[in-house]
This record gives structure tokens, sequence and C-alpha cells, in this order.
């Protein structure tokens, strides 16, 4: 059992800040997905400071993206379900 399937569904943490979005990403990690820390920290490096709006909003995105409930829930899916699921759709469009 992976340890994403212990965890129930968060919700988006605040990321108001760059303290905030760093947590933010670093939680993913409890869900076993890439927390992408070592990324930002690289694209901030490089940055202009006028894109570094736009680059946080990228990050909060990916935060939201991968603590949705459909995310989580298809995180803590058993391997043999998710096969199922797609022997399902791969029939359904024959």
């Amino acid at each position: 059992m992976s340890t994403a399937a212990q965890h129930t569904a968060p919700t988006p943490p605040p990321m108001d800040t760059l303290p905030q979005l760093r947590a933010a990403l670093a939680g993913l990690a409890a869900l076993g997905i890439d927390t992408r820390l070592d990324r930002l920290e690289e694209d901030l490096a490089t940055t202009r400071l006028d894109q570094v709006p736009a680059l946080a909003e990228r990050y909060r995105q990916y935060v939201r993206r991968n603590t949705t409930e459909q995310a989580v829930a298809a995180l803590r899916m058993p391997v043999s379900a998710s096969f199922a699921e797609l022997r399902e759709k791969k029939a359904a469009a024959r």
C-alpha cells in the first residue's frame, strides 16, 4: 500500500508568500508527489523580478492541481483498480 493511501485529501494551504509557497510544495511529499522545491529555487534564481508573480502562480497551480480530491483519489487507487479502469476505458474506445 502506498503512503498516499494513508492521507485524506488536503485543502491547498495558504500560498501568499514565498515561505508559504515553499511549505505548500514541501507538503506534497506526504502524498508521494514531487515537491519541485529544487526547481523552484533554480527558477527564482534565474527569473527577472517582474516575472516572479507569474512564476509563483505556476507553482501555486501545481500545488492546487495535485491536491484536488480527484488527484488524491487517483493516488490512493490500488494498482489493480487502476488497471481495471484502464481496461474498461480501452474497451469502451473500441
